[in-house]
């Protein structure tokens, strides 16, 4: 009988040996499939991540040029001097000390850098932000806590002002709704957007004017006027700037672009605090993102990061997903030709006197392991087609797991650099869904599966039979006694 008769009428005898070694094949070509799996799913992941955060950039003020800045204009005025220029301010007190202060002029962005960008080809639509300006409000009540001291709070609400409402980051995030009136667009003027908690306090509604003021000057400020065109509803609520109520998430007013300045007593000098850019095709995104940094600005003077500066950190940390899954394979096939090697052992220390006959009978050593290699190779076949099956379940089950992962590494790593970046401009990423995360068992990953498991059994049962290939014949023969 030849070696192949030879193989397949000894795995069929032995059918617990061999229904344990299958077992372990299949378990092996599981993991390995969905190793081979999330390889190609990351780079899915990864594509899909930026449609899922949205295709947009966004542009805000450098921080180390701003202390650059205010450093150049203070030796401008002088060292020991009191003056103006450029926006930064110092000047000394009757006590000695020094007060030391930046109007927005110093700090906003510049509108006509915005607008270069904004006609760069690629660019849908964009979006100007102000910073959240208290102001003091006249002819209503603002939500506060009133078991709080609020002597150290401005006692106001704050605006901020949006070119276009729709594209404003909470907006966009889906942490507010408005299900009331409208949002604001670029042609208003002198309108805003409340909250339902200021709403349902005061009993207003779409249509009505509210009234607000320098919250420094209440009594003898000029005092503006803005229509109700909208009532939002908190989803999950805006993430507070600062401290205090003026600052909590039912006191944000959203106003158009040009209305904070004017009851803040600043009307003419604005403070954009970033801009967002939407690109009309997620899939011309590198090529946009390189028209706009070759446009003619002074690019020093600001941050180009992707919107909520997530993008990119989506990228890097899906990108680590790809070294997730070849870790998955290099500890699968470590573990699986360790394992199958015992196992096979544990085969071969009842086949003492069949190896010895074979020896009695003029086989050589090697013929002897080669009949051990094809029968495993034979469990791994039947093994290898019931993991092909199983595979695409279980594959998806690791990816999502390891995507899930991926997201939660990103929250946490969100969370504790809140503290450095701006909290209205942190993102949760616990509400964010990721999209295109699939998993096809296609027939690439089913080659390089077949090829691992392949290895890894060849692995296994070369290593098992060393102890075959190292004693000589009679010390085999004399263990048959």
């Amino acid at each position: 009988m030849n070696i192949f008769g030879l193989s397949i009428r000894s795995v069929l005898r032995k059918r617990a040996k061999t229904m344990l070694l299958m077992l372990i094949i299949f378990i092996t070509s599981v993991f390995i499939f969905a190793g081979w799996a999330c390889k190609s799913a990351s780079i899915q992941t990864l594509n899909g991540s930026r449609q899922a955060i949205g295709a947009s950039f966004r542009l805000e003020a450098n921080e180390a040029n701003r202390h650059k800045q205010i450093e150049e204009l203070s030796q401008q005025i002088g060292l020991g001097i009191s003056g103006s220029a450029g926006g930064y301010h110092k000047e000394q007190q009757a006590s000695g000390e020094w007060l030391v202060w930046t109007d927005n002029s110093f700090e906003t962005l510049l509108m006509e850098d915005i607008l270069k960008i904004a006609e760069v080809d690629g660019i849908e639509a964009y979006n100007v932000t102000t910073a959240n300006t208290v102001v003091n409000p006249v002819n209503f009540e603002r939500i506060e806590d009133k078991d709080v001291d609020q002597y150290s709070d401005q006692q106001g609400v704050s605006l901020r002002g949006n070119l276009c409402m729709e594209l404003d980051f909470d907006v966009q995030r889906g942490n507010i709704e408005v299900n009331e009136g409208r949002m604001i667009t670029p042609e208003d003027t002198d309108v805003c957007v409340i909250s339902r908690e200021i709403a349902d306090l005061n009993g207003l509604q779409v249509g009505d004017v509210l009234e607000f003021n320098n919250w420094k000057e209440r009594e003898t400020s000029t005092v503006y006027q803005a229509e109700v065109v909208g009532i939002y509803d908190s989803v999950s609520g805006i993430t507070p700037l600062m401290y205090g109520d003026s600052y909590r998430s039912e006191n944000i007013i959203f106003t158009d672009l040009s209305f904070p300045e004017k009851p803040e007593g600043n009307e003419g000098s604005p403070l954009y605090q970033y801009a967002v850019f939407e690109v009309e095709d997620v899939d011309e995104y590198e090529a946009v993102k390189k028209r706009i940094q070759a446009v003619d600005i002074g690019w020093e003077q600001y941050d180009f990061l992707d919107n909520t500066g997530m993008s990119d950190t989506m990228t890097e940390n899906f990108g680590e997903l790809e070294k997730m899954s070849s870790l998955i394979l290099i500890l699968v096939c470590i573990s699986g030709i360790i394992i199958i090697c015992l196992v096979f052992l544990f085969w071969l220390k009842g086949r003492v006197h069949e190896i010895g006959i074979y020896l009695s009978l003029g086989r050589t050593k090697w013929g002897i392991v080669m009949q051990m290699l094809l029968e495993g190779i034979l469990v791994g076949c039947v093994a290898f087609l019931l993991a092909a099956a199983a595979s695409p379940v279980v594959s998806k089950g690791v990816v999502g797991y390891l995507v899930d992962y991926q997201t939660q590494l990103q929250a946490e790593a969100e969370q504790l650099d809140a503290g450095m970046v701006l909290n209205s401009l942190v993102e949760d990423n616990s509400a964010m869904e990721i999209v295109g995360v699939t998993v096809e068992i296609s027939g690439e990953v089913i080659c390089l599966s077949g090829v691992s498991v392949l290895g890894i059994i060849m692995a296994a049962i070369t290593l098992s039979c060393i102890s075959i290939m190292v004693q000589k014949p009679k010390e085999i023969l004399s263990r048959m006694s």
